[in-house]
């Protein structure tokens, strides 16, 4: 009885590892950050993970890249991502110089269908730069009211030393 175990439990073992690496699994992106509380100005650490089955990926002929997509002018960009951690780990570092809302994507990690593309979700709100106002001058202003305190003192110290 006891073999008769042993060898059902290795068939289901071999059985699971075979279905668990197959190559003609379809792909899935698995975003391990979005481009959430950018402003403009700013960048995102994009990475992603690319998964095919239960088991891992196979593919080493991607080459995935993030599309941003401009939603009010229609301009698009793509930034090529590179091997974070290998063989199915990527990351990019994408820009977002202006404010506005964009479409964000990854194509180009499906060997089969290299036109297809994953989005992150909904369109990403990229807010204005934040604003820095009142900052710049607070250090003049304090110079300009130490320069006037010290010149003050400094008149007062040669009218009392005139004073005989």
């Amino acid at each position: 009885m006891r073999p008769l175990v042993v060898a059902l439990l290795a068939l289901l073992i071999v059985s699971a590892d075979a279905t668990a690496k197959d190559p003609n699994a379809p792909e899935r992106v698995l975003w391990n950050s979005k481009p959430d509380d950018i402003r403009a100005g700013g960048t995102w650490d994009a990475r992603l993970s690319l998964l095919q089955g239960p088991g891992g990926f196979y593919s080493d002929r991607v080459r995935p890249a993030i599309v941003v997509t401009d939603l009010a002018a229609g301009a698009e960009r793509r930034v090529p991502m590179t091997v974070d951690v290998s063989p199915n780990t990527f990351k990019a570092t994408v820009p977002f110089p202006q404010a506005g809302l964009y479409e964000v994507a990854v194509v180009g990690f499906d060997p089969r269908d290299p036109a297809r593309f994953v989005d992150t979700g909904p369109p990403v709100r990229i807010q204005p730069a934040a604003s820095r106002a009142g900052v710049p001058w607070m250090p003049a202003v304090g110079l300009a009211i130490a320069a006037l305190l010290g010149g003050a003192w400094r008149q007062a110290t040669r009218r009392s030393a005139a004073k005989p």
